[in-house]
C-alpha cells in the first residue's frame, strides 16, 4: 500500500481497529458537480451537496444501519431527491470506499475517472448491494437515478470532510434511532434537501451544532452554511478535536467541479446573476456582498490548512491549554510543532516548487525519448486511449483500460496496485502517470492534493520509470529524472 493510502486508511479505520476508542463523524461539503444539469435552486445558490461520514457505522443494507466490524472504515449516509428504488427511501448508506471511488477497498481506488468507468462501477455496486431494492427498469437503467450518486462521488467533485470525535454510546444510539425511524422520502429542495438531512444527522449527535443561514441562503438550507455552523460549534468544543480532510476530484474526463457557495456569495461571484440584479436594482449588489462577507464568509481551504489532521487538532487544544495556564514557553514549542505538522500535511510553496521543477525535468526526458510527444498530448491522453478501447473490471474488481494501437491490444491498470504490475503495459503506465502528475501540479493550491497523497503519486511515477528501465526501454528517463 502506498504512503497516502496508508494515511487515508488510517484516518478512516482507527476507530474500527480499536472499538473501545472514540470514532469520528464527518460532515461532507461536496463541491458543485458539473457533470449533469442542476436544478434551478442549485444554479441560483451555487450550492453543492451535503452528506455525513460515520466511521463506526456501516450498512446492514443500503437502507439499514449496523455497527461496523473490525477493519471496516465506516460509511456515508445521505439524502437525495429520488433514488428511484422500489420504495421511496429518504436516505441510503454506502461504505466509504464505494462512496468515494466506487470500489470495495480504498487500496483499489482508480487513478482516473470517466463516465464510462463510473457506469461500470455503478453497475457492480447495484449487482452486489441493490438487487433487493432496485428491480424495476426505471431504477436499473435510468442514468438520473440518485442511487448512482452514491458511487464514485470523487470522480465528479471535490469533497471536504469536517470530522469530530464521537463515542460508542452516541453511535449505538444513532443506529437504534435511525433504524426505528421511518426511512421514507419527503424531499423538497427548499425545506427538506440534502443539507437539511445532514443537519438532522449531526444534530442527533450534537444538538444545535448545525443550522441553516436564513439570510445568506435565501431561507433555504445550504451545504456551506451547515459546514460553517458545524465548524464553529466544534471550535467552541475543543475536546471534539476538529480536523479537516480534503478528497480531491479524481483526474479524468469529467469537467472539474466548482466551489460550493452560499446564496449571497453566488450572486456577487456569478455574472449570470450579478448582471440581472445590477440591471434591476444596482443598490442590492453592495448589500448582498456585505451580507455575505460580514455574516456568511467561510473558506474550507483555510479550515483545512489550520486543522489538516487529528494531530493538529490535539496540538491546537494543547496550545490553548498552555496559554490559559500562562506557560508561554510551552505554548511556543507547541506552536512550532503545529506549524511543522501543517507543513507536513499541506506542504509549503518551496516544496511544491521543487515538485514542479522535478516534474519538468522528468517530462523533458520523456519527450526527448519519445515516450510522449508534448505536454498537450498528456492533457487528452486518457480520453483518447479510452476512445480507442474500453474500461472494464477484472475478476477481483480492479479497473483496467484496454486500448488498441497499431493493430495491437494493450492493457494498463488504473489503480496504484495494478498500473505498474507485470500485466500492465509499462509504456502506457508511464504515459498515464505523467498525465496524472501534470494535472495534479497544474491545479490551484486550494484544490491541490495534500502533501502525503502527492508524495504517494510521485512514488508511483518513479516506480513506473523504474519499470521502463527494468524492461530495457528508454531507461535514460530513470537516470535523468531527479529523485527525492
Amino acid at each position: 500500500m502506498r504512503l497516502w493510502l496508508k494515511v487515508l486508511f488510517l484516518l478512516f479505520s482507527v476507530a474500527a481497529l480499536h472499538p473501545a476508542a472514540r470514532a469520528d463523524i464527518g460532515l461532507l461539503l461536496n463541491a458543485k458537480a458539473n457533470a449533469h444539469p442542476l436544478p434551478l435552486t442549485a444554479e441560483i445558490t451555487g450550492e453543492g451537496h451535503s452528506a455525513v461520514y460515520l466511521s463506526r457505522i456501516c450498512p446492514a443494507s443500503p437502507v439499514t444501519l449496523r455497527m461496523c466490524g473490525p477493519e471496516e472504515p465506516g460509511a456515508v449516509i445521505q439524502n437525495y431527491e429520488d433514488y428511484m428504488e422500489d420504495q421511496p427511501y429518504e436516505w441510503n448508506i454506502v461504505p466509504l470506499s464505494l462512496y468515494l471511488y466506487g470500489v470495495d477497498d480504498l487500496r483499489d481506488r482508480p487513478l482516473f475517472g470517466s463516465p464510462e468507468l463510473r457506469a461500470v462501477l455503478q453497475d457492480q455496486y447495484r449487482q452486489k448491494h441493490l438487487l433487493q431494492l432496485c428491480t424495476t427498469p426505471r431504477c436499473i437503467n435510468n442514468p438520473e437515478a440518485n442511487w448512482r450518486d452514491s458511487v464514485a462521488a470523487a470522480f465528479v467533485r471535490e469533497i471536504y470532510i469536517f470530522q469530530v470525535h464521537t463515542t460508542v454510546e452516541q453511535d449505538e444510539r444513532f443506529v437504534r434511532e435511525f433504524n426505528a425511524r421511518a426511512n421514507v422520502d419527503h424531499y423538497n429542495g427548499l425545506s427538506r434537501n440534502c443539507a437539511d438531512f445532514a443537519k438532522l444527522v449531526v444534530n442527533t449527535y450534537f444538538p444545535h451544532s448545525a443550522h441553516r443561514d436564513f439570510v445568506n441562503d435565501f431561507a433555504m438550507t445550504g451545504p456551506k452554511a451547515i459546514a460553517r455552523s458545524f465548524t464553529r460549534y466544534a471550535e467552541h468544543h475543543p475536546e471534539l478535536d476538529l480536523h479537516v480532510l480534503r478528497v480531491e476530484q479524481v483526474p479524468g474526463t469529467y469537467k472539474r467541479s466548482s466551489d460550493c457557495h452560499e446564496g449571497t456569495e453566488q450572486t456577487v461571484r456569478s455574472l449570470k446573476w450579478l448582471v440581472p440584479i445590477t440591471l434591476v436594482e444596482v443598490q442590492a449588489v453592495p448589500v448582498l456582498a456585505a451580507t455575505y462577507f460580514f455574516t456568511g464568509h467561510f473558506n474550507p481551504d483555510h479550515e483545512l490548512r489550520n486543522r489538516p489532521s487529528g494531530k493538529s487538532a490535539v496540538l491546537t487544544e494543547q496550545i490553548a491549554d498552555a496559554k490559559q495556564a500562562g506557560d508561554q514557553a510551552q505554548a511556543q514549542e507547541l506552536q512550532r510543532d503545529l506549524h511543522a505538522e501543517r507543513v507536513e500535511q499541506v506542504g509549503d510553496q518551496q516544496q511544491w516548487k521543487t515538485y514542479r521543477d522535478r516534474f519538468e525535468e522528468v517530462l523533458r526526458s520523456a519527450i526527448d525519448d519519445g515516450i510522449v510527444s508534448n505536454r498537450r498530448e498528456l492533457r487528452n491522453l486518457f480520453r483518447n486511449l479510452q476512445a480507442q478501447g474500453r474500461v472494464y473490471l477484472d475478476a477481483d474488481g480492479q479497473p483496467w483500460l484496454e486500448s488498441q494501437k497499431s493493430g495491437r491490444v494493450l492493457r494498463v491498470g488504473l489503480t496504484s496496485d495494478n498500473i505498474v504490475s507485470p500485466q500492465s503495459d509499462s509504456r502506457l503506465a508511464l504515459q498515464l502517470l505523467l498525465a496524472r502528475t501534470e494535472v495534479l501540479l497544474s491545479v490551484r493550491s486550494n484544490h491541490r492534493e495534500l502533501s502525503p497523497q502527492f508524495q504517494s503519486d510521485w512514488d508511483l511515477l518513479q516506480r513506473a520509470e523504474d519499470a521502463m528501465a527494468t524492461g530495457g526501454a528508454h531507461s535514460v528517463i530513470a537516470s535523468r529524472a531527479s529523485r527525492q
